[in-house]
């Protein structure tokens, strides 16, 4: 049986195809790097509808990692509930869950329905 050499061409799969394959990727994963992958992944990560839900969950804290707490989630879940466009309807968040950014996200997200907040004690006021 032979084998081809030939590899898929992924920039082919039709726009929808390619939204909700990357609509699994969590924020973190999209906004630190793949909507820098290619001009299409860009353009399908600003549309608002890739938006709707956003999780910031369940990632190991690092303390040598970039994007352990503190001011980079913050900034990663601010810039994801800035491109729902007000369309947020799911949020949950661990650790990050300051005062600060609950009241941003009370202010952009008019039609929030769920929101879990885990291990967020600290306050930013």
């Amino acid at each position: 049986m032979a084998v081809s050499s030939v590899q898929p061409n992924w920039l082919e799969l039709p726009r929808d195809v390619t939204a909700n394959i990357l609509q699994r990727l969590g924020a973190i994963e999209i906004l630190a790097s793949a909507c820098q992958v290619c001009p299409l992944w860009w353009n399908i990560f600003k549309d608002p509808h890739m938006w709707h839900t956003v999780h910031i969950t369940n990632f190991r804290y690092s303390p040598c990692s970039p994007y352990n707490y503190g001011d980079n989630l913050t900034k990663i879940c601010r810039n994801a509930v800035a491109r729902s466009c007000g369309q947020l309807e799911d949020i949950a968040i661990d650790y990050i869950g300051t005062d600060d950014l609950l009241a941003y996200i009370a202010d952009s997200a008019g039609h929030l329905r769920r929101m879990q907040l885990s291990m967020c004690q600290r306050t930013l006021t």
